[in-house]
C-alpha cells in the first residue's frame, strides 16, 4: 500500500496545516485502513514570515472591487446562487438577520405577529453553553465548542441580532436565520484567519439544520430556504456578478501572503530539496509515495518532478494548483517554455474546482500526461480553494491510489 505525503500551499501556517492533515488522516483511515499519511510542512521555514513585505505597502490604498452591474439571478444555476449567497454571508454573516426593508439608512419595519424572539434567544443561550453531541462532532472540524460559543454569542449580541430578536423577521424565519448567521460567522471567521473551511457544504447545511431545530424552528434544507428569502443580500454586497471581472481584485484581496509564491519563483530550490528529502525518507520507510500537493505545493512538486526522477513517487495528485498555468506562460522554473514533461515524470491527476479561482486545468497544457478531474465543493471562492480537503470525492480518489 502506498503512503501519502501532503504538501501544503501558499500562505498556510500552523495550526491550519495540522488541522487539515488530521482531517485527511481521519477520512483515509476509513477508506484506506493501514495507509500512512505523512506531513510535509514547509511554511515556517521556506515561506515569507508574518509582517515581512508590508513596508512598501504602507502608503498604498486598499484595493477596491471593480464597479460593475450584478449578474441577473436567472443567469445563475441553483448551485451557483447558493455559493454566491454563502460567499456574501461569509463576508457579512449578519446580513441574513437584516430585514429586506432595510435600505441601509435604518432598520426595517417590525414583523408583526412574530413574538418568537425571547424563546429563540433563551434556547440559543442554552445551546451556546451545551450543544448536542451531533453538533459537537461537527464543531470538532470547525474550531470547536469555544469558537461556536463565540460566534453564536456575537450574533445574538449584534445590533441586527438584537433587532431581529425584538421585532421578528417573519413567521418561522428567526430560528433558521440565527442558525445561518452563526454558521456563517463561524466559517467566515476561519477564512479570515487563514484556516481552511473543513466542512463540506453538506456538513455546513447539517449544522444549520441542527441549530435551527435546537432553536425551535423547522429543520428545512438551507439551499432553498432562508437563503432564497434573503437573496437580496447577494445583490446588496455585489457578489452576483460576472466573477471573471473580479478575479484580479479577489486574488489580491484574499491572498495577501502571495509573497510565498514570489519567494518560491525567485528562490525555490530549497523547498524542492525539502520535498525531495521527505519523499525519499517516506518511500524508504513505507514504500511508494502518493504525493498530494495543494496550490503552491503543487507548483513545487511539478517543478521538482520535471527536473529530477524520483522513483519513490508512485502518483502525483495536485489540487487547486497553478502549475500548468505557470508553465503555459513560461514561469515554471524547472521546465522551459513549450517543453513537454520528461518521460520520467510519474502518473499525475490534477483536481480543480471551477469556483476556485486559483485552481487550473492541466490537460490542455500537458496533453496525454495528466488527467484532469473537476470536482465541486459547492463552496464560494476563497473557501473553494481549501474545499478539496473535506470533499469525499477527493478522499475516494486518494483511497484508490493508496490501495493501488
Amino acid at each position: 500500500m502506498s503512503a501519502l505525503l501532503f504538501v501544503h500551499g501558499t500562505g498556510v501556517r500552523q495550526p491550519a496545516y495540522g488541522e487539515t492533515l488530521e482531517l485527511l488522516r481521519a477520512e483515509l483511515a476509513v477508506i484506506a485502513p493501514g495507509a500512512r499519511v505523512h506531513d510535509c510542512y514547509w511554511g515556517d521555514t521556506f515561506g515569507v514570515p508574518a509582517g515581512v513585505g508590508t513596508a512598501a505597502l504602507s502608503a498604498a490604498p486598499a484595493p477596491e472591487p471593480p464597479v460593475d452591474e450584478p449578474a441577473a439571478e436567472e443567469e445563475l444555476t441553483p448551485d451557483d446562487r447558493r455559493a454566491v449567497v454563502w460567499g456574501a454571508l461569509y463576508d457579512d454573516p449578519l446580513a441574513v438577520l437584516r430585514r429586506p426593508a432595510d435600505d441601509g439608512q435604518g432598520l426595517g419595519a417590525p414583523a408583526f405577529g412574530d413574538r418568537s424572539g425571547p424563546e429563540v434567544e433563551h434556547r440559543a443561550r442554552a445551546l451556546a453553553e451545551d450543544p448536542p453531541e451531533r453538533l459537537v462532532q461537527l464543531l470538532d472540524l470547525a474550531g470547536g465548542r469555544t469558537a461556536f460559543h463565540a460566534s453564536l454569542t456575537a450574533v445574538l449580541d449584534s445590533e441586527p441580532g438584537r433587532d431581529a430578536l425584538t421585532h421578528g423577521l417573519g413567521p418561522g424565519q428567526l430560528p433558521q436565520a440565527v442558525a445561518t448567521a452563526t454558521v456563517a460567522h463561524l466559517l467566515g471567521g476561519a477564512l479570515r484567519r487563514g484556516t481552511p473551511v473543513l466542512w463540506t457544504t453538506d456538513r455546513r447545511d447539517e449544522a444549520v439544520r441542527v441549530i435551527t431545530g435546537e432553536l425551535g424552528g423547522q429543520a428545512r434544507g438551507i439551499g432553498l430556504g432562508v437563503l432564497l428569502l434573503h437573496g437580496w443580500a447577494a445583490h446588496r454586497f455585489g457578489v452576483m456578478r460576472a466573477v471573471e471581472k473580479r478575479r484580479a481584485w479577489l486574488m489580491t484581496r484574499v491572498h495577501p501572503q502571495a509573497g510565498d509564491i514570489l519567494k518560491y519563483l525567485a528562490r525555490g530550490e530549497a523547498l524542492r530539496t525539502f520535498i525531495k528529502d521527505r519523499v525519499t525518507a517516506v518511500a524508504r520507510e513505507h514504500g511508494p509515495v502518493t504525493l498530494l500537493a495543494h496550490s503552491l505545493g503543487g507548483i513545487a512538486a511539478v517543478d521538482l518532478l520535471a527536473q529530477e526522477e524520483l522513483p519513490g513517487v508512485h502518483h502525483l495528485v495536485t489540487v487547486g494548483s497553478q502549475a500548468a498555468h505557470l508553465h503555459e506562460i513560461g514561469a515554471l522554473p524547472g521546465l522551459a517554455p513549450g517543453k513537454p514533461l520528461p518521460e520520467h515524470f510519474p502518473a499525475w491527476t490534477n483536481v480543480y474546482d471551477a469556483r476556485d479561482l486559483l485552481g487550473f486545468p492541466a490537460e490542455p497544457v500537458f496533453p496525454t500526461r495528466v488527467t484532469d478531474l473537476e470536482l465541486s465543493s459547492g463552496q464560494p471562492f476563497p473557501a473553494a480553494h481549501s474545499g478539496y480537503f473535506p470533499n469525499p470525492e477527493v478522499h475516494r480518489l486518494l483511497g484508490r491510489l493508496l490501495g493501488a
